[in-house]
């Protein structure tokens, strides 16, 4: 009886040791679930909208941005030459260029996209993304005060054509406020330089002819307004319309009705 019971007492504790281990595997599958309460950071990050950081070169420069608490916030931050520009422009919301070199500008617009850099920047362009440039980060700039102004004027030409096309210009200091803004506020100050820019040229001749619309514009006439009986020319007419010049008569003003 006493071996009977002993094998007895084996089995018993086997019995108790394999359960043991079977809720010990069943708490490990079930330790994941647990663990998943706190979302991962790197999955967090990805719901985020992409900020997507150009730079032509290695460096702190472009630190800042990618390092900003206020961007990470609202953005996941990365930096296309760490990711040997490996990386889809359009996947990201917005792209903070860096290194913004005459050579690159000069590409840019004219279309020419035969680099990393360029094809990055370009691709976003085509692409209607948000693209910010930090004032100090535009190597023209760094000649206003050398340059022969005409020369300056003309490569100038090319930075004003990619503003005209949604490129922001914004000094390095305000650049995470106006990402954060959307660039909004640069919008409305340019809505309201435009309103501001509108002139009204009054022209007191029997005959209006292409040569006064031309005269006008010159003068950034927005709105020519002419006598009740003046004769617009044909010419006049298609000069003001082709150069959106608003033609009106002074009986008609006060109705609003164009001439």
């Amino acid at each position: 009886m006493e071996l009977d019971a002993l094998i007895g007492e084996i089995c018993t504790r086997v019995q108790q040791r394999m359960q043991e281990l079977e809720g010990g595997a069943d708490g490990d599958k079930e330790a994941p679930k647990t663990c998943g309460a706190s979302q991962d950071p790197a999955a967090a990050a990805e719901d985020k909208p992409g900020l997507l950081i150009l730079t032509q070169e290695h460096g702190t420069l472009c630190h800042p941005a990618l390092e900003s608490s206020e961007l990470k916030e609202c953005y996941r931050t990365d930096c296309a030459l760490l990711m040997e520009y490996q990386c889809d422009v359009e996947r990201y919301e917005g792209v903070i260029a860096y290194t913004l070199t005459n050579e690159a500008l000069g590409k840019l617009a004219n279309g020419i996209f035969d680099d990393d850099y360029t094809r990055a920047f370009g691709k976003a362009l085509l692409l209607g993304k948000q693209i910010f440039v930090p004032e100090e980060e535009v190597e023209l700039y760094r000649y206003r005060e050398t340059a022969p102004a005409g020369y300056f004027g003309r490569l100038e030409e090319n930075l004003k054509f990619l503003e005209e096309n949604g490129v922001r210009i914004v000094p390095a200091a305000a650049l995470v406020q106006t990402v954060l803004d959307g660039g909004c506020e640069k919008a409305c100050c340019k809505e309201a330089e435009q309103k501001k820019e509108e002139k009204l040229l009054r022209l007191d001749k029997k005959v209006v002819t292409e040569r006064d619309l031309i005269s006008a514009k010159e003068e950034k006439a927005t709105c020519v307004l002419v006598g009740r009986k003046a004769i617009l020319t044909d010419l006049a007419k298609d000069y003001a319309k082709r150069h959106g010049i608003e033609l009106k008569r002074e009986d008609a003003c006060a109705s609003g009705k164009g001439a």
